[in-house]
C-alpha cells in the first residue's frame, strides 16, 4: 500500500516534522518510508527507529516500498523482551540494528539515535531519521518525557544538518497532545489532509 504525500518542497528547509498518519493498515509505517524517500537530496542516509514494529518489518518494508531514496545506514530499535522472545526483532543482513531495550529509557534512546546522526556527520553524511513511533512512545512514558525527546533530539539533528520525521497517530490522542507535537515541530504533514504546512503557535 502506498501513501500518498507530496515531495520534499512541501516541509520547506525544516528540521523535524510531525508526520500525523493513522496506524491502520500500517499506513503508518509506510507513511513514514514514503517521507524518507522523498527527501531527495537533503539527505545521504536513513535511519528508522523502530518503537511500534519489529526492525526485521520495518526493514522490509523499506526494501519493498523505497523507490529512488537514500541507502539506510542503521536501524535503532526498541526491542523489548516481548519482542525479542517471539524473535521478531533478530537483526538484518545488510542494515546494522542498534538496540535499546527498555522503551522507558528515553535518554539511552536518544544517545543511541544521536550517536548514529554523529557518526555520519563524522562521515560526511546527512541522515534523515524516522521515529514510528511518537504514539509507541506515549504508550511508555508520559507526555512532557516525550516532548523533552522531540526537543532534544531536534537540537542534535539542528546541528549536524539532518532531519527527523515523528509518526504520531491523530485518531490515538486527543487534540491537545497532537497540538503539544505540532509546537515543538518545525513542519506537519497529514496525510488525511494530503497538506503540509510550517507548524508552530
Amino acid at each position: 500500500m502506498t501513501v500518498r504525500i507530496r515531495g520534499a518542497a512541501d516541509i520547506g528547509d525544516a528540521t523535524t516534522v510531525l508526520l500525523l498518519a493513522s496506524d491502520a493498515y500500517d499506513r503508518s509505517a509506510d507513511a513514514c518510508v514514503t517521507v524518507l524517500d522523498r527527501l531527495g537530496d537533503r539527505i545521504d542516509r536513513a535511519v528508522p527507529v523502530t518503537i511500534s514494529l519489529p526492525a526485521a518489518e520495518w526493514l522490509a518494508l523499506w526494501e519493498r516500498e523505497a523507490d529512488t531514496g537514500p541507502p539506510l545506514a542503521a536501524c535503532v530499535d526498541v526491542d523489548r523482551p516481548t519482542r525479542s522472545a517471539a524473535g521478531a526483532g533478530d537483526a538484518h543482513d545488510t542494515v546494522p540494528v542498534e538496540r535499546v531495550v527498555d522503551p522507558t529509557d528515553m535518554e539511552a534512546l536518544g544517545r543511541r539515535i544521536s550517536d548514529v546522526l554523529q557518526r555520519a556527520d563524522d562521515a560526511g553524511e546527512r541522515v534523515g531519521v524516522a521515529v514510528h513511533s511518537l504514539t509507541g512512545v506515549l504508550g511508555h512514558v508520559d507526555e512532557s518525557t516525550a516532548f523533552k525527546f522531540v526537543y532534544t533530539l531536534g537540537e542534535v539533528a539542528r546541528r549536524v544538518d539532518g532531519i527527523v520525521v515523528f509518526h504520531l497517530d491523530p485518531e490515538a490522542h486527543d487534540d491537545e497532545t497532537v497540538e503539544t507535537f505540532r509546537i515543538v515541530c518545525d513542519a506537519v504533514v497529514d496525510t488525511d489532509s494530503g497538506r503540509s504546512a510550517a507548524a508552530g503557535p
